[in-house]
Formats: structure tokens, sequence, C-alpha cells
């Protein structure tokens, strides 16, 4: 849901607190507290005439204390989930830490039905347990609501916590001068509103469907990896200590290349064998610059950011790898200079070329005519030449990314050039493989709108049934 809880309930532009009311907001005299975004949310759940429940009654809110973290390589420990991965498309940033260190696993474990609440830095960012973070490990950054039995369904936890509507509560209940805080005593004193059964139902077996679409969707992904490897007799890339080093020994022929660079990281043993591999494997090989008509990287220009309906939604480095975007800007229609050029078109590949580099994403009912900013380079696939679904899945695989990285550079940012992105060298299966694994990557966006579809449907039903409410009280 991309509108605001006053776009929704209307603008709440003054108010008078009484002391009673302060002292129910624990004494809070922070002026964010009483902002018109959290009255709005607090009158928008007063005026709806609906029953409320404190959080704490109807299910337990609890986080992980601060513990000491050595991380290990995939596959070798716990993954641990933090509030950046909450949302986030694929779980190619996971990280691992050591079960010797980490006391009281079997007790900690995500639970299915559990919901996710970021708690610290972006305060409120939801995220569903359903069969992506089960059993994983949770963070001390994110506090989990876990549903007590028949009292409430989780699924409608969900859609009320990350709906605009839940969004301004959890922000009103949120604290900090540096860094942005919410408390699990704050959570429980939190007002549930509680709707029909039949309603309650409805909601949430919506948000179930989403996640079991978000499911399919990245196990499409998986395999289409998988399938990738196969179709090009490429074994997995190993795990290579010289990754990130920053001193090299390597052979002066290296240095015999049109790029001449003397950083580490540009030989860095994965990247050298994924190249070594490529070349030795029975496929066709080509370069993204010879696939593409284009690889564009955008230019700077002066933002002008408005509301939404005077807009276009704009799409940072971050944005791409969300599910549902959060903090989305809108870039004015009427203050941007070319903006047509600033959008990007179904089909097209998004690689991120500045700061987090390579992540990658495919332009397939969801970005269709957003803006991007400069920090994310464009790829245009020849389809003549190239399956643009399964150029996608190379760039998105280790074989592609240690590739991308290798030519990161910078004193303080990394970056990476179009023209560097274009010398990434792709092997190429037949047309029928390619399409097979492209049709994987097209299938996986398609249950991730699909997903998004379910969810908005559900928070539909449930804002919809606020404001039947308040009018039949009204």
């Amino acid at each position: 849901m991309t509108n605001s809880i006053l776009d929704i309930f209307g603008d709440v532009a003054t108010c008078n607190r009484t002391a009673v009311e302060l002292r129910k907001g624990a004494y809070r005299l922070d002026a964010s507290f009483y902002s018109e975004e959290s009255l709005a949310a607090v009158v928008a759940v007063e005026d709806s005439g609906l029953e409320t429940d404190p959080l704490s009654e109807i299910a337990e809110v609890f986080c992980s204390g601060v513990r000491e973290r050595t991380f290990v390589q995939p596959g070798a420990g716990h993954v641990l989930i933090t509030g950046s991965d909450l949302d986030t498309a694929t779980d190619a940033d996971l990280r691992y830490v050591s079960p010797l260190f980490t006391r009281n696993y079997p007790t900690e474990r995500l639970m299915r039905g559990d919901v996710l609440v970021s708690s610290a830095g972006t305060v409120g960012k939801c995220d569903f347990v359903w069969q992506n973070h089960e059993n994983r490990l949770a963070s001390q950054d994110i506090v989990r609501v876990r549903a007590q039995d028949n009292k409430v369904r989780p699924g409608y936890l969900y859609a009320l916590l990350s709906s605009s509507l839940g969004s301004a509560l959890l922000k009103n209940q949120s604290a900090g001068s540096v860094i942005i805080r919410i408390y699990t005593e704050h959570l429980e004193t939190m007002q549930v509103p509680r709707v029909s059964d039949e309603i309650e139902e409805r909601i949430s077996k919506k948000i179930i469907a989403s996640f079991e679409s978000r499911a399919t969707a990245r196990e499409l992904l998986i395999n289409a990896q998988r399938a990738l490897l196969s179709a090009n007799k490429l074994e997995p890339l190993p795990e290579a200590e010289d990754d990130k080093a920053e001193c090299l020994t390597i052979s002066g022929s290296l240095l015999e290349t049109d790029e001449t660079r003397l950083e580490a990281h540009f030989y860095n043993r994965v990247a050298r064998t994924a190249i070594a591999m490529i070349q030795q494997c029975p496929s066709r090989k080509r370069t993204v610059g010879e696939l593409s008509h284009d690889v564009i990287m955008g230019g700077r220009f002066k933002r002008n950011y408005v509301e939404s309906e005077y807009g276009t939604p704009f799409l940072s480095g971050k944005s791409i790898v969300q599910i549902s975007p959060s903090d989305v800007k809108h870039l004015s229609n009427s203050e941007t200079d070319d903006l047509s050029d600033l959008l990007v078109k179904r089909g097209w590949i998004l690689v991120t070329c500045s700061g987090t580099i390579g992540r990658t994403c495919f332009v397939w009912h969801n970005f269709e005519n957003y803006a991007a900013s400069q920090h994310i380079l464009r790829v245009l696939p020849d389809n003549s030449q190239v399956d643009a679904g399964y150029l996608c899945a190379f760039l998105a695989s280790d074989y592609g990314f240690s590739q991308i990285i290798r030519f990161r550079h910078g004193s303080v940012i990394d970056e990476i050039t179009d023209n560097q992105l274009k010398k990434v060298i792709v092997p190429l299966p037949s047309p029928d493989k390619q399409k097979e694994i492209g049709d994987q990557i097209r299938l996986s966006y398609e249950k991730r709108a699909e997903a998004l579809r379910l969810e908005d449907e559900a928070q539909e039903i449930l804002l919809r049934e606020f404001k039947r409410k308040s009018i039949k009280e009204s």
C-alpha cells in the first residue's frame, strides 16, 4: 500500500492533548509521538467503533537479547535474520552464525506464523514467517509477535501491522534521538482493533496465500540457478579466502589486460575461477555488451520530491531487492527534466552500480515506468541474441556476480561503470534451454506480483472495515 494514513483517513491538523492522554503516552513530550500521522492512526482506531485488545493479551511479544556472534560460511551455522533482511526478495545476503556461540538456540527458532517487526533504525518494517524464515534466528533488532492460540489469527496481525495504519501506530511508539527504536513494552500496550471472525479469517487467508506465492517465487529462482549451471555444464563456484583480500600475489601476465588494474580484488580467485570455468564450458560465450542493445548509466540530476499523486515513483538501489519497496519517493512530473529518460521498461535488467554493487532485478510486473537513480545500471537485452530472463538469471548467479564486483573501484564508495558491466562474459546454451530458464525467472516475478496483489487485497479489506464501521457509527 503506497497511500499514507493521512491519505486514507484524513488530516489531523491541530489537536489538544490532556494530562490524562499524556499519561497514556508514558508522559511522552516528544513531538513525533503526537505527529499528524500518529494522531490520524489513533483517531482512526477510536472512530472506527471497533473493540480493541492490548497486543499483550492476544500475542506474545519478545525479542532476543544482545548476543556474542561468530559469523561462519553459508551452511556452516544458523541463518540470522536482521532488520535489513525483512521483505527482501532473495536470500543472497544472508549471514550465518556459529551454533557454538548461540545459546538457547532451540527456544529461539522462528516459528511459522510469527510476525517480525524491525525495532531499530528503520522502525516498523514487517515480515511474516511462513516457508521463508521458519527455523531461522532473529537478531536483537527484531521484535517477534507470536499470536496466542484461538485469540487472534497471525495473518490478521501481520496485515494490521504492515498496513499504513499499523505502520503509523508503530512509529507512534518509537523513540530515540540518533537511532530510532521501538521496545517490546511499547508494542505490548498497542491497541489491536478487532474485526468480525469472518473478516479476520478472510484477511488471514489472503496473507497466507500471499506468502505461499512468495515461497514459490523463491523456489523458482533457486531452480533457475540450478538449471543454469546444468545447461552450461558448470559446477558451483568454490569458496575462496582471498575474495576480499587487500594484498595478493599474482603472475605478471595477469596484468596484461585492458583494465591494467592493481587492486587485489580485481584478481581474486573466485572471479578468475568463474571466468576460467566459463571459458572451458561447451556453451557459446558472449559479453553483456554483445548481448545488449545498450547498458545505460543514469546521469545525476536535481531531484524534486512530491506527493505520490503528483509524481513518478523513484527506485533506489535498495528498492530493487525488496518485494514491496518501502519509503519509495516520487519525482515531480513537472519539475524533473527529461523524466522519460529515467523510466525503466519491461524486460530490462537493473544492476546496482554504487555502494552495494551487483544487486540484480528483472523488470517484470513490478517496476515498469518507475524512474531509476544514477546508482542503477539499466541493461537492455537484445532478444534476438539472448533470452532476457536467462541473462538476468546469469547476472544474478555467482558466476555473474563475481565478475561484476571484481570491477569495483573507489576509495570510499564502491562503483562500477556501464562499460565495465559490458565486459562480463556470459555462457549461452541452446535457445530452448535459455527460454526454459528465462520462463522460470518470468514466472517467479509474476508470483511476486501475485503476492503483492493478495497482500494489498487483505489490507484493503481491513481498511474498508474501519471506514464502514466509522460511517455506521456516525
